[in-house]
This record gives structure tokens, sequence and C-alpha cells, in this order.
């Protein structure tokens, strides 16, 4: 059994606060802030994904060319509405290529307190991190989509896209190498985003996550762990979105082997593709549901899960 550290509000469970200290933050210096226009979610500068891991001219955004590094904005306006995020920049500022890491919190918990537990920003030191700050959905919800949204056309895809623009724009990052992370509702919206567009994400890393529809449309590297007593998310749900990545990407699950990497070995994962297999999918059905305290939740983040994601990122080709 493994034992994970937990936020002490956590999603679903728990009515989110922590989202005042966010607003307050992006609030003061909103009135400086730049601009955005809205982004196309399928813009063509995200990059022609399905040749990575294949000889190819990188993509790198407009920010590695940039004379001068611009501040970075602290809200974007998407479709005529204010958004907000929390950016944790790399530790190695340098003007290499850096890898895009954007990460979506729950129903309940707000970006600030997705930060605290996600733990990604630790992990992958020298990413840039992005919490977006979803919309609300009534007292104490948030949501990523709109009501009647297609799957494939989803309100926050736009957001997304945004955000890669915006820290392309004036810095230098990798964009064969942006990555989407979530965790319940969150990682739901990180996999429709990795399955139903083609070229936002070169690959996802979920927790406790289901996914919309049958079938992807986009090639998409996915890591997806889940706990089979989950109970507000059931396992078949990740299954389903298992499945999904699978079929979308070649791959057949009669195919799974074990990994014996530490990070993903210590979360019970087998891996469907090799390790020169551009868009390989890895499952874990993990253990982790002890907290600290001795509580048990099947549904929450389990420890290991942000070095789990890392080295899965990380060994990509």
């Amino acid at each position: 059994m493994v034992t994970r550290r937990v936020p002490p509000a956590h999603d679903p469970l728990h009515l989110s606060r922590a989202c005042v200290a966010l607003v307050a933050c992006t609030l003061l210096l909103a009135a400086c802030a730049p601009r955005v226009p809205t982004s196309d979610p399928r813009h063509a500068a995200h990059g022609a994904r399905d040749t990575i891991g294949q000889d190819r001219t990188a993509q790198y955004s407009p920010g590695c060319s940039a004379s001068d590094a611009w501040p970075l904005p602290e809200r974007l306006v998407v479709s005529e509405r204010d958004r907000t995020f929390i950016i944790d920049p790399p530790r190695d500022l340098s003007a290499a290529p850096h890898d895009l890491v954007i990460a979506f919190h729950g129903r309940t918990n707000d970006a600030a307190q997705a930060r605290d537990y996600f733990e990604v920003d630790e992990a992958m030191p020298n990413a840039w991190i992005v919490y977006p700050q979803a919309l609300p959905a009534g007292p104490g919800a948030f949501a990523w989509s709109d009501p009647g949204d297609p799957i494939d056309a989803q309100r926050d895809f736009a957001f997304v896209a945004a955000i890669v623009d915006a820290i392309g724009a004036t810095r230098c990052v990798d964009l064969d190498r942006v990555f989407a992370v979530g965790h319940s509702l969150g990682a739901s919206f990180a996999n429709d985003l990795a399955c139903h567009t083609t070229d936002l994400v070169r690959a996802v890393a979920t927790v406790a996550g289901g996914l919309q529809g049958d079938a992807c449309v986009a090639r998409t590297a996915a890591l997806l762990l889940h706990h089979p007593d989950d109970q507000l998310v059931p396992i078949s749900a990740g299954e389903h979105a298992r499945d999904a990545f699978l079929a979308g990407n070649g791959l057949q699950l009669a195919h799974a082997a074990s990994v014996s990497q530490p990070a993903l070995a210590v979360l019970h994962c087998e891996r469907v593709g090799d390790a020169g297999t551009p868009h390989p999918v890895v499952w874990c059905s993990h253990d982790g549901a002890t907290w600290s305290s001795g509580r048990y939740d099947p549904h929450g983040w389990p420890t290991g899960a942000a070095a789990a994601i890392a080295a899965f990122f990380s060994a990509l080709p």
C-alpha cells in the first residue's frame, strides 16, 4: 500500500477556498496585463504531431528567435472572457527550447490547490508549468466546457491554445513537447483535449479521468493512472479512455508489458509500445489510496504520480 500526500480540501470531496489568493494576485496586475487574442485550437503553429519521433524539422515557438523576453501576461481574454492561470517558470532560463506542461485541476479544487498537490513543478523543474483556472460552474465548482459543447470543440480548447501562444510568443518553447496533465474532471478534459484535437499536445498524463466519445482523431502518447476502487470516476471510465488511445495510436492491449522503470513500476504500470514507439500508451492500475492520516481515498492523487509523469514525458522520443 502506498501512502500519499494530499491537500486538505481534496477534489472532489470538499469545497474549494484557496482560489481567493489566485484571484487577488491576478486582479492586482490585471490593469497592466496585455491582452492576447483568442487562438484557434487547431492553429498550424502548434506543429505537425504525426511526425514526432521521425526525422522532422523541430517546431519551436516564435520566442526562440525573439530579441527580448517581454513580460508574460497575468491573464488572457479568450472568447471575451478574462481567464487566469498560475505559471511556474523553469529553473533553467537559458535560451534553449523548453517543455511546456499545462495542468488541469478538478471540479472542486482550483489552480492553486492543484499546484500544491500535483507537484509537477518539482518533478519537472526545467519545464514551463501552467495551472489554468477553470470558470465557475455553480457554488464551489468549476468546469472546462459549456453545456452542449461538441466533444471536439469544447470551450477551453481555445484557452489552452491561447496559453501556448502567449508563452511561446516571447519564451522558447518546443511546440512538439507541449504536455497535458489532469486530475478527476481536469483529467477527463485533458484526455478529451489529447484525443479530439490534432495539434495541441504531444502527450497526456492523467489521474482518475474518463473520456467523451469512442474514438481518438489524434495520435497522442498517454499515461493513465486509475485506482480500481474509485467510485467517483469508475475504473471502467479510465479503461474506456485507455482503449480509445490504443485504437487511435494503432496499438493493442494484448501487447502490454509491465514497466520496469522504478517511477512507473511502483504504480503497477503496463506499457503498450516499445521504447521507439512515438505514441505509447501506459496504463497504471495503482494502489495509492491511503492518506498519511490513514484515510482511504481511491479517487485521489497518489504519491509518486508526479515522478511517474516526469519519467513518462522525458522518455518520449
